[in-house]
Formats: structure tokens, C-alpha cells, sequence
């Protein structure tokens, strides 16, 4: 009778332990599920930001420290483009090749400078043709966390290398934020970590995801 009484009482334990294993797991399996994708899109917006960044530099001689000025040179700036016709003839004067410096005076070839809006410019058709396509390219919250209220951090300055001067420049946020409404707490992720592009201490473009 006694053990009737125990094995009564430990069928409805085995079952709740059953129940809240098998919801810890499932919940487990939802969440990397989720932050997968959280992490997917946000590491397409911090490639878009690097782009915006990389043409920004190209333009102005150094990265932004801040997105007002990126975002106004992204909407309203334009971009050089030099379009060349003709080719320098593969001709010898006074025993050397001749240049296309040369050949721009002599009018053989010639080159014009065309100003186009940044945006088309950042994202032409090369860039486009390589996104990801499941996660639109929205120009107006680009500089916002997914699913959140919050901007990502902005920073640029200079370091040294190997007695050179180097622009650098990086964009980040903690996975707290681009985990914003997911049950976050306890699983395989610091929190407090950063996933960002860009470094202010290493000459690096790359973000710090496993892959490009």
C-alpha cells in the first residue's frame, strides 16, 4: 500500500518534469530559431551602414562619427563618376609609352565628370544584385535595431599602424537590443556582447558574424 501511495504521488511529478523539460527545450529551439533571424537582419543592415560608410570616406576622406551626417550625405549629396571614351593609343613618343595625360591633351581620348545622388550610387545594381533579398532595403530606418526603438552606436576616428594613419570607423549594438521582446535571459547568448562592423582599434571593414 505504501508503495501504491509513492508511485501515485510520483506519476503526476514525472509528469510535470516531463512537461517542463520538454517546454524548456521546445522554448530553447523557438529562440535560436528567432535569434537567427534577429541576428540575419541585423547583420544585412550593418552591411548596408558599412556601404554608406565606405562611399562616405570615398567622398569626404574619412568615415562619420555620427548619422546625421551620414544619412544626409546617403539622401542628399551626389557622388563623382568619371566616364571615359576613347582608349590611349599604345604608342612609343620620345621612346616611352605614351601616357593618358598625354592622350588627354592631344585630345585622343577624353574623360568627363558626371555627378550622381548618393543613394543610386551606394546601392547600385552591383551592391543590390549581392543582398539579401528577403530583407528590404528600407533608407529611412536604416540606422534603427530591428524590432526596436533604438539606433545603433556610431563612431569614427583615426589610429596608428605601422607609423601610418589610419580611418576607422565602427557601428555596433548589444545583443540585448537586437533580442528586443524575445525571453532572451539565460540562453547561449552574453547579452552584453556587441554585434557591430567595423573596429576603432584594428584597420578592419569586416563585422565580427562568423561570415561575410
Amino acid at each position: 500500500m505504501k508503495a501504491k501511495k509513492i508511485a501515485l504521488i510520483l506519476i503526476p511529478l514525472n509528469i510535470f518534469l516531463f512537461y517542463f523539460i520538454y517546454n524548456s527545450i521546445n522554448s530553447e529551439i523557438e529562440f535560436n530559431k528567432d535569434a537567427s533571424i534577429r541576428i540575419s537582419e541585423n547583420v544585412q543592415k550593418l552591411k548596408d551602414l558599412r556601404q554608406v560608410q565606405v562611399k562616405y570616406k570615398q567622398t569626404k576622406g574619412v568615415f562619420a562619427d555620427n548619422f546625421e551626417s551620414l544619412m544626409d550625405f546617403l539622401e542628399n549629396d551626389s557622388i563623382s563618376i568619371i566616364k571615359a571614351t576613347g582608349e590611349t593609343p599604345d604608342s612609343i613618343i620620345n621612346g616611352q609609352q605614351m601616357s593618358d595625360e598625354l592622350a588627354l591633351e592631344l585630345g585622343l581620348i577624353s574623360r568627363d565628370t558626371a555627378y550622381v545622388p548618393a543613394k543610386e550610387n551606394v546601392f547600385d545594381a552591383g551592391y543590390m544584385n549581392n543582398r539579401k533579398t528577403e530583407y528590404a532595403l528600407d533608407i529611412n530606418n536604416l540606422i534603427t535595431v530591428p524590432h526596436s526603438n533604438t539606433i545603433y552606436n556610431i563612431d569614427a576616428g583615426q589610429i596608428e599602424k605601422g607609423n601610418v594613419i589610419v580611418q576607422v570607423f565602427e557601428i555596433s549594438t548589444k545583443y540585448e537590443t537586437v533580442f528586443t521582446g524575445l525571453d532572451a535571459k539565460n540562453k547561449s547568448y552574453d547579452l552584453d556582447a556587441l554585434l557591430k562592423v567595423g573596429s576603432m582599434t584594428e584597420a578592419s571593414l569586416n563585422g565580427n558574424w562568423k561570415s561575410e
